[in-house]
């Protein structure tokens, strides 16, 4: 009995029992195998030739993710030369398993500090004279080596961010309507609102973490550039910044998508018709006038062939005569005493016609009225152009604009854009409605925009469904390159979503947004919304009326003149 168990830890004891141990503990399919070009060490090779190997040594660096199975192992022959092979062979993929081999005079605590500020923290180190022991270290909530001996390891790679044991999470806030919004509280402390701020607060918690608001990186705008953003990630200064980015281009690297949303201009309501050109708006009016001449062309004849005329004639008089023009106009006339049933025929078609007419008039006119048709239509940039219209952008989003809809596109609208360098303004031209400008919104803020004009007589601005930037755009949250979170991250992005806590978060925003005096109703500050028809409404019925009134006695008093003359 005590030969077999010895047998057992002997087996155990050998580099290759301990891969094999982790294999069963990790699964991995392939072993990628770094080791100083010339020089290896000694348990290299009483590996098991049942698994794959991929043998690099520090003057071979390719980019692996993506080329390589997820699911693979990296063992290290450790000397100062092959660290810098391994980063750059890791890239992107810090979160993979690590196992050192290293030489009885290597300083592991040092090796495993320069692990950890690489961010890997799945490691471990094994002494190539010793393997009796293995050496691990625990991150947090401070830097702590292990030693735990071979034969009585139950886990070799330890989680080190499913409990963070209250390590801070460091966070800065971009003051952007509504994904997270900055303010003060009664005591002039500075808070954070919006839906993102309770993702990271959340996210911080199921870690249990702590969320680290670095207010003293915050500039006095509240919104940090893209560029001094990256240099804090690049420094490690901040884990996440409070924003979301779209998938290209970088500085940022991005998580799984959290949001398919959409860029597009929101441009202000176009003014309405003005009642007095509301008078002469009829639709149809080709048809009704296609019409007199129909009936007028028939009843003529139709008389002209029962008096023994017998050919077909039309003219002008006929059309706007006494009979058909008040009678397309539902006004008396005279009509004959004895008719026959073709005329009679005629002149009920034609007085039903008056009917269809004056009702479909009148009923057109009093729609009009109540819900009167725009003067103009903003459909296009030249549209814009014509209208005297601008679109309002910030500077940073220029990259963004030129990448959606192209250089040459940009280049030949670039009169129609105001661009400002300050976002501040931007943002609070924007989020105040300021219709002197049009403005680039996405599918996210435009919903809570459309909830602060619900009060208002008539919406102040519209989604233009025409200007589009960006139909499909995808958007992520950032973070650092070979952030230690990303793959806890990323499960904790997809439960999050998947749970409707996302979605939760963000319909809640609203009403926080207003507690706090973020956002609020917009209200009509105009007098007389409604008012009986004036004088100006008719405008153009009156000089209709009195310039007809007026040639009718020029007329009249022309064919006395005639007659007496002639």
């Amino acid at each position: 009995m005590a030969i077999s168990l010895g047998l057992v830890v002997a087996q155990i004891v050998t580099l290759g029992g301990i891969l094999n141990s982790i294999k069963l503990e990790l699964s991995f399919r392939t072993v990628l195998v770094l080791q100083r070009k010339y020089i290896s060490c000694s348990q290299l090779n009483e590996l098991d030739r049942n698994l794959a190997y991929i043998r690099f040594n520090n003057n071979q660096s390719i980019y692996l993710k993506g080329q390589l199975n997820k699911e693979f192992l990296a063992l290290v022959c450790f000397d100062r030369e092959i660290m810098n092979a391994l980063l750059e062979n890791l890239q992107d993929i810090r979160g993979t398993p690590v196992l050192f081999v290293v030489n009885m005079e290597t300083n592991i605590s040092r090796l495993f500090e320069e692990c950890r500020s690489s961010q890997m923290l799945n490691v471990l180190a094994l002494k190539e004279q010793n393997l009796e022991y293995i050496y691990s270290f625990k991150a947090f909530p401070k830097f702590e080596v292990a030693r735990r001996r071979t034969a009585l390891v139950n886990r070799y790679y330890e989680p080190q961010v499913k409990d963070l044991q209250g390590h801070p999470i460091a966070t800065i806030p971009y003051n952007l309507l509504p994904r997270c919004v900055i303010y003060k509280d009664k005591e002039g402390r500075n808070q954070m609102s919006g839906y993102l701020t309770h993702f990271y607060r959340n996210f911080a918690r199921a870690l249990n973490g702590t969320l680290w608001v670095r207010w003293d990186l915050v500039p006095e705008d509240g919104t940090p550039t893209h560029n001094v953003t990256l240099k804090l990630l690049t420094d490690g200064l901040v884990d996440f910044p409070l924003v979301l980015t779209t998938l290209t281009p970088e500085p940022f690297y991005p998580s799984y998508v959290s949001e398919i949303s959409s860029w597009f201009l929101m441009v202000p309501v176009e003014p309405d018709m003005p009642p007095s050109s509301l008078y002469f708006n009829l639709k149809g009016w080709r048809y009704f006038l296609g019409l007199m001449v129909i009936l007028a062309f028939l009843l003529v004849n139709a008389h002209r062939i029962e008096s023994g005329q017998g050919f077909f004639t039309l003219q002008c008089g006929h059309i706007f005569g006494d009979h058909v023009l008040r009678a397309i106009l539902s006004q008396s006339f005279v009509m004959p005493n004895t008719l026959s049933h073709s005329r009679t025929i005629l002149y009920s078609l034609l007085m039903l016609a008056g009917l269809i007419v004056t009702t479909f008039y009148g009923t057109n006119l009093a729609t009009l009225l109540v819900d009167p048709p725009p003067a103009y239509k903003i459909l296009s940039y030249n549209d814009l152009r014509l209208t005297n219209g601008k679109i309002f952008i910030s500077q940073q989003e220029l990259p963004t604009l030129n990448e959606s809809i192209g250089q040459d596109a940009l280049n030949a609208n670039l009169d129609v854009f105001e661009i400002t360098p300050s976002t501040v303004e931007f943002l609070t031209k924007r989020n105040e409605l300021n219709t002197t400008y049009g403005y680039p919104v996405t599918n996210t803020l435009w919903p809570l925009l459309q909830l602060k004009q619900i009060k208002l007589h008539r919406p102040l601005f519209r989604k233009s469904h025409e200007i589009s930037f960006m139909q499909f755009m995808p958007v992520t949250m950032p973070m650092a390159r070979n952030s230690i979170y990303r793959d806890v991250f990323n499960r904790y992005l997809s439960h999050t979503l998947q749970s409707g806590l996302y979605d939760l978060w963000f319909r809640r925003s609203y009403s926080e947004l207003i507690a706090i005096g973020k956002l609020n109703y917009s209200s009509d500050m105009s007098d007389g919304l409604y008012h009986d028809l004036v004088w100006k409404d008719l405008l153009y019925v009156w000089i209709a009326y009195i310039g007809g009134t007026l040639i009718s006695l020029l007329v009249f008093s022309l064919e006395i003149l005639y007659f007496k003359y002639h």
